[in-house]
C-alpha cells in the first residue's frame, strides 16, 4: 500500500507542477461550463415576425399587440404584400410571419370563423414547429378571449358552448427552465473528458519521455503502477464533480433534487468506464498528440449517441440500438434523473446495471490489454 501512495504521490506532484495542466483540470471544465450553460437551450426566442396586416381593424391590432407582449417573438418589420413576405424570408429578415386577411375583424364579429395566415421558415425543423405552436397558442387565447367578451355581452342571446381547456401541469421542472435540463448533461460531459483524456495522456507520457521502463525495473507490482497512475484521476475527477456541480447551482440557480450521496457513488461507478478507456487509448498510441485525437474520436460518439444533443427516441432504431453500448448513455440518464426528479436506487437500476457492466467490462480489458503491454 505504502508504494501505491508514493507513486500517487508523484502522480499529484506531476500535475500540479504545471500551469498547463491545472487550467486544464480547473479552469478549462469551469470556462466550458459557462459557455455551453448559457450557449445550449431547448428554448425558442425571439423569433423574427412580419406582420402583414390587410384588416387595419382594432381586432387585428390587439391581435399584434398579443404577439408583442411575449419574448417568444419580435416584430422586426410589416409588409403589404406576399411578395414582401417572400423577400424577407428569403433574405433571411424574417422567420415568421402572420397575415391577417381583409374584413378579419368583421368576420369576427358576426360569428364568422375568419382565417389567419401563418408562413414559417421551414429551414429549421425544429425552431418551426415550436414557432408555429406558440403562434397557435397566442390565436387560440385571443379566440377564447372573444367568445367570453360575447357571451358577456349578450348572455340571453349567446349559444352555449362547451369547450375543451388542457390545464398544463408541469412536473419536476416547474419553470421550464432549459439550464434545469442541460446542466446536468454538461457535468457528464465534462468529467467523462477529464477522466478519460487526463487518464490516458498521464499514461502516454510516461511512454514518451522515458519513465515507463524506469517504472517496470522497479520492484513494484503492475497492478500497483496501474493502481499509482488512475487513483489520482478519479480524485481529481470527483473534486472536478464537486466543483462543478457547486458552481453550476450557484450560477444558473438551480437545484439538485435527489442525494448527493448516491450521486457520488454512481458517479464512482460511471468513472470505471470511463478511466478504462483512458487506459485502453494509452496502449494503442505513442505520444500524447495521438492520445488526444483518438481520445475525441471516441468522445464525439459518445456525446453524440448519449441523448445529450438529440434525443435517443429520435434517433434511427439502428443507431437506437448501438447506444446500448454506450456507457455514457446510461450515466446521462442517471444524472438527469437524480438531479431532476430525486429518484431513489430502484428507480436506476435499469441505467445502473448496464452501465456498472460495461464498465467493468471495459475497465477489466483495458487492465488486462496494459499488463500485457508492461509485460
Amino acid at each position: 500500500m505504502q508504494q501505491i501512495l508514493y507513486l500517487m504521490w508523484k502522480e499529484f506532484k506531476q500535475v500540479f507542477r504545471t500551469r498547463e495542466m491545472l487550467s486544464i483540470i480547473f479552469v478549462a471544465p469551469m470556462i466550458q461550463m459557462l459557455v455551453l450553460g448559457f450557449a445550449i437551450s431547448t428554448e425558442v426566442k425571439n423569433v423574427s415576425l412580419i406582420i402583414t396586416d390587410f384588416d387595419r381593424s382594432s381586432t387585428s391590432r390587439e391581435i399584434l399587440r398579443a404577439f408583442e407582449h411575449t419574448d417568444r417573438f419580435r416584430i422586426v418589420g410589416y409588409e403589404s404584400s406576399y411578395r414582401g413576405i417572400d423577400n424577407a424570408i428569403h433574405r433571411w429578415h424574417a422567420q415568421m410571419a402572420i397575415v391577417i386577411p381583409p374584413n378579419f375583424g368583421r368576420d369576427l364579429q358576426r360569428g364568422l370563423q375568419p382565417e389567419v395566415l401563418l408562413i414559417v421558415d421551414g429551414l429549421d425543423g425544429n425552431t418551426a414547429g415550436v414557432a408555429l405552436g406558440y403562434a397557435t397558442g397566442i390565436l387560440r387565447q385571443f379566440g377564447q378571449m372573444v367568445l367570453r367578451q360575447r357571451m358577456l355581452a349578450r348572455p340571453d342571446a349567446a349559444i352555449p358552448v362547451h369547450q375543451v381547456v388542457a390545464e398544463d401541469r408541469m412536473w419536476y421542472n416547474l419553470d421550464l427552465q432549459p439550464e434545469q435540463y442541460m446542466i446536468p448533461g454538461i457535468v457528464v460531459l465534462l468529467i467523462t473528458i477529464i477522466s478519460m483524456l487526463l487518464s490516458a495522456m498521464s499514461m502516454v507520457r510516461e511512454k514518451e519521455i522515458g519513465t515507463m521502463e524506469q517504472l517496470m525495473v522497479t520492484p513494484l507490482k503492475r497492478y500497483q503502477i496501474i493502481l499509482g497512475k488512475i487513483l489520482p484521476f478519479l480524485i481529481l475527477a470527483f473534486v472536478e464533480l464537486g466543483i462543478v456541480l457547486v458552481v453550476a447551482q450557484f450560477i444558473f440557480s438551480i437545484r439538485i433534487v435527489g442525494s448527493y450521496a448516491l450521486l457520488a457513488g454512481l458517479a464512482f461507478l460511471y468513472l470505471f468506464a470511463t478511466l478504462g478507456l483512458g487506459i485502453f487509448i494509452s496502449t494503442i498510441t505513442q505520444t500524447q498528440q495521438q492520445a488526444m485525437f483518438v481520445s475525441w474520436f471516441f468522445l464525439i460518439f459518445m456525446i453524440l449517441m448519449s441523448g445529450f444533443f438529440i434525443p435517443i427516441e429520435n434517433m434511427p432504431p439502428l443507431l437506437q440500438k448501438i447506444t446500448y453500448i454506450n456507457p455514457m448513455r446510461y450515466f446521462m440518464y442517471i444524472m438527469r434523473e437524480i438531479f431532476q426528479k430525486g429518484s431513489t436506487f430502484p428507480f436506476l437500476l435499469k441505467d445502473l446495471v448496464p452501465m456498472t457492466v460495461f464498465g467493468l467490462l471495459i475497465f477489466t480489458f483495458s487492465v488486462l490489454k496494459f499488463q500485457k503491454r508492461l509485460a
